[in-house]
């Protein structure tokens, strides 16, 4: 039970914590890694890794407060989301509504005790929202922040991500002005709504917000890098989907096959988490024997290292 595990959250966010609105999820996580070890995988909290198509691990983390599954290989992942929104279901449940009262209602935010003092910043036209400091520097492309900072001077803000350390935000505030920076601790989604043109990544669960709110978006990432993202495999959509948002949300999200779980919205989360297994294991099922893992080595028949004590 790594997502609400107090040990695992603070050496991932430090002093911040969870919003409430995501305590909805921890019966699902534990029906998951019920599902999990019933199945004989693996189960593995906010990771990203490339395994093979039969994979041995199912990953899991939080997506604009939504409970997200997706194995650790990337054909699986972006193959189950493709296949979500081609899937015929008979309910298509309005997550669109829903992601927008999570907005109306301030519960958007991931984390707890966002500042409110909006009084001191007028608004702006563009808004640029940055990754933690652990991915700015390789997710970003500084060339296009530079060029969107130059094209945009004196009618946007960047909002740098409540995981900022005070080094690098003094690096945005050299290189863009501080006027131009809003505090890491604000709540995103007041300038969110305010804002006509986004920038974000694929690595944010702001694509999905602000194309919910029928924003004009764009990627700020380094080209090589979007695919590494936990995010990527519906952030990618959401991009080429911008004019029709809502509408491929609430097809791609009411199907099993999308992984994507809230108690909510599905009015029955456990049998849309036991058919997601099934159509996903299914799928697995298909690669297996296709690629091998390299074989762990054997100290035994390493010369370099000294034999067993006898």
């Amino acid at each position: 039970m790594e997502m609400f595990n107090k040990k695992v959250l603070a050496e991932r966010i430090g002093p911040l914590k969870k919003n409430v609105n995501l305590d909805a999820l921890e019966e699902v996580e534990r029906y998951v890694i019920k599902k999990c070890k019933e199945l004989g995988i693996e189960h593995s909290y906010d990771v990203i890794a490339e395994e093979m198509p039969y994979f041995k691990t199912m990953g899991y983390t939080e997506y604009a407060t939504v409970f997200m599954l997706q194995p650790l290989n990337l054909k699986m992942r972006t193959g189950q989301i493709m296949d979500a929104y081609l899937d015929n279901v008979e309910e298509v449940s309005d997550w669109a509504a829903y992601f927008r009262a999570n907005i109306e209602s301030k519960t958007a935010n991931k984390y707890q005790e966002r500042k409110e003092d909006f009084d001191s910043y007028s608004d702006k036209a563009v808004l640029v929202i940055l990754p933690g400091s652990n991915k700015l520097k390789t997710n970003c492309c500084l060339n296009k922040l530079i060029q969107i900072a130059k094209e945009h001077k004196g009618d946007i803000y960047f909002k740098p991500h409540p995981i900022t350390t005070h080094a690098v935000i003094g690096e945005i505030k050299d290189l863009f002005g501080e006027e131009a920076i809003l505090p890491r601790d604000i709540d995103l989604y007041h300038f969110l709504q305010k804002a006509e043109k986004v920038y974000t990544t694929h690595i944010s669960e702001s694509a999905l917000y602000s194309t919910i709110l029928g924003k004009e978006v764009e990627p700020i990432d380094v080209w090589n890098n979007v695919h590494q993202g936990s995010f990527y495999a519906i952030n990618s959509h959401l991009f080429d989907h911008r004019n029709n948002a809502a509408e491929w949300v609430n097809r791609t999200f009411s199907s099993p096959k999308s992984g994507m779980i809230h108690p909510l919205v599905d009015t029955d989360w456990k049998k849309k988490v036991d058919l997601y297994f099934e159509y996903i294991f299914a799928k697995r099922k298909y690669y297996k024997g296709w690629f091998l893992d390299q074989p762990k080595k054997n100290p035994a028949n390493n010369p370099n290292k000294p034999g067993p004590k006898r």
